[in-house]
């Protein structure tokens, strides 16, 4: 039977981005993981000890290897995975480069047993620190076992660079994870210091897999991600509104089926979720992306960690555009409340201003634009039994709303068929006033209110020369302004949702935040979320039609669920959650 495994010819080794591939633990598990895969096992099994340094083991029932390719593999540059330099254009397979057993047996005590379908008997080798001491006929079951002991025995320096073995175990548990996830039709079994951790069955349903790990509320928290354009495939799972980590940990990115990293795809994820999340917040991703081989380059880090895209703005536009779609069809968001409202909120009858009909005085100027005005309640309304109004607000994102009041002139309740319903006002109308700014209609002909007599501001020098260096980024949203010459600018026209009171301020305002963040040159989407400074604020008082008003605005935000700077702008408090607190039910 000829050999599948050969040793490659210098012309490719000199185009393969060679380099040491074994730092801890892990980094030997995972070559061990991945040949097991491409040898199309079905079932792994992994021991470790004392966190991988004592003993590795890994075991499959691949295709297995004959005696000659047994020999052959231990070789550096030695594979069976291309054997032309054009294969490195259209990688399939994990390995690929010929590097991973050789390192690994130079470093180690390294023991290989392998035995082919169609053979009677099996093969074993022996290699201690590079060096082959045994190799002979062996009984063993069909596939590949490797076991690896003494790691880093003959390179003492190496292991004292290694962490504590509490962090080398998550090391490990987190690349079992990360395989685990894009493998989910593989049984996979962990023991780690002779106890099992994890035997997980082979599944056709990722959702099983995922709520194995990470558990069902994690996977609640998700929501599904299926998108296709230009021949790039987005499947998976994204983190719903409100849902986040402190680090990108939980990005788990797949690039035809290859655990990776990309800064380009990292970048898309932070484009989809721009004005979603608070600053340094990461949304958990697993993403699964597929296209053509010739498109993606993942021969540009000897561990193979980071892959190289041939269109990069592209494939960042397509994964934000998939999230963003994803995000918009999402009807509620993934907020939860674990601790009561305070009680003094709920019975102090002062610091909730019910709204009744038919008492009405004269009002002061509408806060939002196009609200119609409508008297406030009159001082003595306290002492009155309040009448709560049956105001439905009907659409998509909230049948059957029943407004009945506000939270001291900052907070609209609302009753909905599930329970209650908290809207946080300034937060709902910065989201607002941000997506009708943002809209991608708008960039292209943005909705403008032209001004009867232009205002004139003055500035001080810095800010004149920021907006001088801007205009063309207000224009987009629809800040038509003019040199006026000196530190003057001319304003003509303005947002359709922008107000005109206190133009001056707002704008003084934004160019103020600009700046003192050290954006010389910000996009029109930076300029649009401290536009939101002019959103109502908490104490602001609104009365009925106004908050009705922003219900029904906010609903049709495609994103409706988080001002723009991240922080929620509902909070649901359910049905069951109250009859929880209250002892209803267990």
């Amino acid at each position: 039977m000829a050999n599948k495994i050969i040793i490659l010819p210098d012309p490719i080794i000199n185009k393969i981005a060679a380099g040491e591939v074994i730092e801890r633990p892990a980094s030997v598990l995972k070559e061990l993981i991945e040949n097991s895969l491409d040898a199309q096992s079905n079932r792994i099994n992994i021991i470790v000890e004392g966190a991988g340094v004592k003993f590795i083991s890994v075991t499959d029932n691949g295709c297995g290897m004959s005696a000659d390719d047994a020999l052959l593999c231990i070789e550096p540059h030695a594979t069976s995975k291309i054997t032309a330099a054009e294969d490195l254009n259209t990688i399939q397979t994990f390995g690929f480069r010929g590097e991973a057993l050789p390192s690994i047996a130079s470093v180690s005590k390294f023991r290989l047993r392998t035995r082919t379908h169609d053979s009677k008997e099996g093969t074993e080798i022996f290699v201690n620190g590079g060096k082959l001491i045994e190799s002979k006929p062996t009984g063993c079951p069909e596939g590949t076992e490797v076991t690896v002991r003494e790691l880093f025995f003959n390179v003492p320096a190496r292991r004292k660079f290694l962490s504590s073995p509490q962090v080398e175990e998550k090391h490990i548990l987190e690349l079992l994870y990360t395989i685990g996830i894009a493998n989910f039709t593989v049984y996979f079994e962990y023991h780690s210091n002779g106890k099992l951790i994890f035997s997980s069955l082979a599944s056709n349903d990722l959702k099983s897999r995922i709520t194995e790990f990470f558990g069902r509320t994690y996977f609640q928290n998700l929501i599904p991600v299926e998108y296709e354009e230009e021949g790039i495939e987005v499947q998976g799972f994204t983190a719903k509104h409100g849902f986040y980590r402190t680090s990108r940990r939980e990005q788990r990115i797949y690039i035809n089926k290859r655990p990776a990293e990309s800064n380009v795809i990292f970048a898309g994820i932070k484009d989809a979720y721009y004005s979603l999340l608070p600053q340094g917040k990461y949304p958990p991703v697993i993403l699964f992306i597929k296209t053509n081989p010739v498109r993606v380059d993942v021969n540009v880090h000897p561990a193979k960690r980071e892959v190289k895209f041939r269109e990069p703005l592209l494939f960042r536009k397509v994964v934000e555009k998939a999230l963003r779609e994803s995000l918009r069809i999402s009807q509620s968001p993934a907020i939860s409340i674990n601790t009561p409202l305070p009680l003094k909120q709920l019975l102090d009858a002062s610091s909730i201003s019910y709204i009744p009909k038919d008492e009405r005085i004269q009002t002061k100027d509408s806060f939002l634009p196009d609200f119609h005005k409508i008297p406030l309640e009159d001082n003595n309304f306290s002492q009155k039994k309040p009448e709560i109004p049956e105001i439905n607000v009907e659409n998509n994102r909230f049948p059957n709303l029943k407004i009945f009041g506000t939270l001291m002139d900052t907070y609209i309740l609302a009753e909905t068929n599930d329970g209650l319903l908290i809207i946080d006002q300034h937060a709902a109308h910065e989201r607002i006033i941000f997506e009708s700014l943002t809209n991608p209609d708008n960039s292209s002909n943005p909705r403008i209110q032209k001004l009867l007599i232009p205002i004139t501001i003055e500035f001080s020098g810095a800010e004149t020369e920021f907006i001088r260096k801007n205009l063309s980024q207000f224009e987009i949203l629809g800040f038509e302004l003019e040199d006026f010459g000196g530190n003057t600018i001319i304003v003509h026209s303005i947002p359709e949702v922008f107000p005109q009171e206190n133009l001056s301020n707002f704008l003084h305002d934004i160019i103020d935040n600009l700046t003192s963040e050290g954006l010389q040159k910000p996009t029109y989407i930076d300029i649009a979320k401290k536009a939101c400074s002019s959103a109502v604020k908490a104490k602001d008082k609104l009365e009925l039609p106004e908050i009705e008003n922003l219900i029904q605005m906010l609903s049709k935000c495609e994103m409706p669920f988080c001002c723009p700077h991240g922080r929620p702008t509902i909070i649901n408090i359910s049905l069951n959650e109250l009859k929880k607190r209250f002892g209803r039910i267990n």
